[in-house]
């Protein structure tokens, strides 16, 4: 019995050393990961009681605590080393109650978007972030914006020009967002 405890232990101990010697290591680029990630994580669903409406958002972004943020804002972030993404949904209000075309116009104008889309009761702008000199960033980013009476719900997304192959599946499920 003791014999065999002794060999058992040998095999293990032989077996974890060859493993730790021998394990391939991951040393691919940040953004394949991120992309290997995006195309397997589980997407769960956030619901805003403020407004009623849901947003769903990557299982691995970390969602910022309701009591930090306006009423019927939510916000979720994934940052590893130089990647940093945002993901938020708000409700602005439309008190000059702008028409699609006209809050498109307005919006699109105050981003510097660069690519506008238009449905039916939504507009998706996108383009760089600028810094406060009006200069191009290395930042981009995504947004939806629906209108519903005197209300704009918006759900955007800012992230690394870089990391935009990786982030298809989520700008896919932004221009799919039906706010109810």
């Amino acid at each position: 019995m003791r014999r065999f405890l002794f060999l058992s232990m040998l095999v293990f101990i032989t077996v974890m050393a060859w493993v730790s010697v021998y394990e391939k290591e991951d040393d691919s680029p940040l953004s394949q990961k991120l992309e290997r990630a995006m195309s397997l994580t589980t997407m769960k669903a956030y619901h805003d009681d403020d407004y009623d409406y849901t947003v769903r958002y990557p299982s691995f972004f970390e969602q910022t605590p309701d009591s930090l943020l306006d009423k019927g804002c939510c916000r979720f972030s994934f940052w590893q080393d130089s990647i940093e993404i945002v993901q938020t949904a708000f409700v602005e209000k439309n008190p000059d109650d702008l028409s699609l075309d006209q809050g498109m116009t307005k919006y699109a104008s105050e981003l510097h978007a660069t690519s506008q889309r238009k449905g039916h009761d939504s507009f998706i702008l996108s383009g760089h972030i600028l810094d406060d000199k009006g200069r191009l960033t290395a930042r981009c980013f995504h947004a939806k914006f629906v209108k519903h009476r005197k209300l704009w719900f918006v759900q955007s997304l800012t992230y690394p020009e870089d990391s935009k192959p990786s982030l298809k599946r989520l700008m896919t499920e932004i221009d799919n967002w039906k706010v109810w």
